[in-house]
């Protein structure tokens, strides 16, 4: 029997077992919610970890990262997501390859067994897990002590929270979230925590106004495509399309309205640099992907309104066009 053959084998079982024990599946995970705790058991190869995070965590830490949609994606997300936290193990375990498949689901039935002792005894000693901190010696790789940060954010410990990145700074800790050439968890975490601030107020009315730009030309460069849902990224025509209209119906608008070529070039230029800063990091690749999480009717409705507005763009570049040449042909 193969690797491939033994895990889909192993997740069979886990999956007739699961069930009993009040446990989710999906993926190499099983999961279950209870008293505000995010439980989850990864079967990882030969390794079977159970881990528990506060439910809050996942949300906080969206809000902080500006994901907050992922709040709307399934339960699973928090297990098995890119940027889901760690949580603090409570069991490990090793799963002994056995052929007998009866042999394999006692085993697992086993586990599945101790990891809700090990819950009901986690439950009793952490009863609230609004004031739940974990401990750091256990956390499944946390270098960047996101579980512990929010659980001091979460509980008004913003301070302390600020004191640990301003030390790990000093000592050139890199994080593993990354945002671009500038930015990481820890940028976004500091930000979060001085929000109330005006200039940052400020700040952050920007770059929600930033944001929402960037999620409305991923979404129509989207739906200028084939609609295809297994599309992560749109075409290189779509993208030109969308941009050729949009800068030639700027760009005769200023000839049409000043006359002036000096700020054509200059409306060009801007352009192009803004909608590089735009794709730079990939903050629209999960916009890309996201639009084909929408449900179809809404993104048929995109698409109606993106190719109406590219084709009225083109028909307002083509009058402008005429009227120019009148114009110039009448003096």
């Amino acid at each position: 029997m193969t690797d491939k053959e033994y895990r889909k084998k192993i997740a069979d079982v886990r999956r007739s077992v699961s069930h009993k024990y009040g446990f989710r599946q999906s993926s190499y995970v099983n999961f279950k919610v209870e008293s505000g705790y995010f439980f989850c058991l990864y079967f990882l190869t030969g390794d079977v970890r159970l881990t528990v995070k506060p439910m809050y965590a996942d949300d906080l830490w969206w809000n902080i990262w500006d994901a907050s949609d992922n709040k709307n994606e399934p339960l699973s997300l928090r297990g098995t997501g890119a940027y889901s936290l760690s949580g603090q193990i409570l069991t490990s375990d090793e799963i002994t390859k056995v052929a007998d498949k009866g042999e394999l689901t006692d085993i697992i039935d086993g586990m599945f067994k101790n990891a809700t002792d090990a819950i009901s005894k986690f439950i009793i000693a952490n009863p609230d897990a609004d004031t739940f901190f974990p401990d750091e010696s256990k956390m499944d790789y946390d270098p960047d002590r996101l579980l512990y940060l929010m659980a001091l954010i979460h509980n008004g410990k913003k301070e302390d929270a600020l004191a640990i990145i301003k030390e790990a700074r000093k000592n050139k800790h890199r994080c593993i979230f990354q945002s671009g050439m500038f930015s990481d968890s820890y940028t976004y975490i500091r930000r979060w925590c001085n929000r109330e601030q005006a200039t940052m107020r400020i700040r952050n009315l920007f770059a929600y106004l930033f944001n929402n730009i960037v999620q409305i030309r991923a979404y129509a460069l989207m739906a200028l495509g084939r609609n295809n849902k297994k599309d992560s990224f749109p075409s290189v025509y779509d993208i030109r399309l969308l941009d050729g209209a949009i800068v030639t119906a700027l760009c005769f608008s200023t000839i049409f309205l000043w006359h002036n070529f000096t700020l054509v070039w200059i409306i060009f230029a801007v352009y192009f640099i803004f909608v590089w800063f735009m794709d730079f990091g990939k903050r629209s690749k999960r916009y890309y992907i996201r639009f084909g999480n929408l449900p179809d009717k809404t993104r048929l409705r995109w698409k109606i309104s993106m190719w109406s507005l590219v084709v009225a763009l083109y028909i307002y570049y083509l009058f402008t066009i005429i009227y120019l040449w009148g114009y110039e042909t009448d003096r």
